[in-house]
């Protein structure tokens, strides 16, 4: 027998795919009904697919060409056609994002048909069930003790996730398990999470979004990113912020962020300042939200009244470096509890690359969130999550 330790996305795929190749399969979840993280994606939408995958953006401290391979291991044309043809869950693509989304629009349709699918293959779905340790049993084999008892199977894929939003259930259970049994691990941090920081207007300033670029410096490393941001009452978030927030969370050492507001150079900026004769902040605002632009050119030491011909050059170069170049006051995280996903994990390079079978343990297979990749946001940690599940489940699957 197969037991799939975790009812997510990456378990799920894997049950149904260990079915697959006529095993009994058993899937294990200590919530009561799994998968809460796909219900919560996108909104409540589940953006279940990128419309083309891009391993650069991917992050790891493994080899980055063990990451790629396992990314290419189920193509996304594939990938498609399995939720389409087999889950029976219609995608339609969000063109200006280039997201795939259930064309109901309903994430929890993307749940209920991986599981129903896994009920129809002849998965045995075990709910409200702790795996409180995992040996080798004498024999061949594994022996699982779980809340309701033990367990034994030949092979046993761990898919229990990482730290991030631990109210659905992620309490890095398969971690520890991995750690304990010897496995190689990178460092867990918290990634895809907003920042906290205090903008000039304070809360003022909540709500207000807008597309920016972001360039990040620190630890030796230098990153950007482009995309929405959001304004919080405590911080910023939107997808170029927490494309970029592992640079923050990664390190201990400082880690300096630029914002600059628009897609405009400096030269058309002081170009347009010094055409104007009216207030600098409407000509800001023609490009910014006004609340935005109030604040940045108070932050520059502009009065309220500033006209164009009254600007003095420190302050033209205050305001444009502040368009152009922001440096953005960051005060930390919000950590896993607001985290898409957990950064670090067990190291590719103590896994298969073809099976995702343990180097150190037969028949122990691992995947999705508790391997050491995460993508950015807009499908890619699902694309990770579906392609990894796959290929333990069919590996575990021959094994048994």
């Amino acid at each position: 027998m197969v037991v799939v330790i975790g009812a997510g996305a990456a378990g799920l795929v894997a049950a149904t795919f260990a079915r697959s190749t006529g095993q009994p399969v058993r899937l294990l979840e200590r919530t009561s009904d799994g998968g809460r993280k796909i219900l919560i994606s996108g909104g409540g939408r589940c953006n279940i697919l990128p419309s083309s995958l891009q391993p650069e953006r991917f992050i790891t401290d493994s080899p980055a060409h063990l990451m790629r391979g396992l990314l290419r291991s189920w193509p996304l044309t594939e990938q498609r056609t399995f939720f389409e043809n087999e889950v029976g869950i219609p995608l339609a693509l969000e063109s200006d994002t280039g997201k795939l989304f259930p064309k109901s629009n309903r994430a929890r349709d993307v749940r209920d048909g991986l599981v129903d699918l896994a009920t129809r293959r002849g998965v045995e779905i075990q709910y409200d069930t702790t795996v409180n340790g995992l040996r080798r049993s004498p024999g061949e084999g594994w022996q699982i003790e779980t809340s309701r008892g033990p367990l034994t199977a030949t092979a046993v894929i761990l898919a229990t996730g990482g730290l991030s939003v631990p109210q659905t259930g992620s309490d890095g259970t398969g971690l520890r398990i991995a750690q304990d049994l010897g496995h190689g691990m990178h460092p867990f941090y918290p990634a895809l999470t907003p920042l906290t920081g205090g903008m000039p207007g304070g809360a003022d300033l909540a709500g207000i979004s807008l597309p920016v670029r972001i360039r990040a410096k620190g630890d030796g490393r230098t990153r950007e990113t482009a995309g929405g941001f959001l304004f919080t009452h405590r911080g910023y978030s939107g997808p170029s912020v927490l494309d970029i927030s592992d640079m923050v969370t990664k390190t201990t050492s400082e880690v300096f962020l630029r914002v600059s507001w628009t897609d405009r150079t400096e030269s058309q900026w002081r170009d347009e300042i010094a055409a104007t004769t009216g207030r600098v902040a409407s000509v800001v605002a023609r490009h910014l939200p006004e609340r935005l632009a109030e604040a940045l050119c108070a932050d520059a030491g502009l009065p309220p009244d500033r006209r164009g011909p009254e600007l003095r050059r420190e302050e033209r170069l205050a305001l444009i470096e502040r368009l152009t170049a922001y440096a953005l006051p960051l005060t930390g995280n919000e950590g896993y509890k607001r985290a898409e996903v957990t950064g670090g994990g067990v190291a590719l390079t103590d896994i298969h690359s073809r099976t995702l079978e343990s180097v150190r343990h037969p028949g122990l297979f691992m995947c999705g969130e508790m391997l050491d990749a995460f993508g950015p946001i807009g499908g890619y940690n699902f694309a990770w999550a579906w392609a990894t599940g796959r290929l333990a489940g069919l590996a575990a699957g021959r094994m048994g």
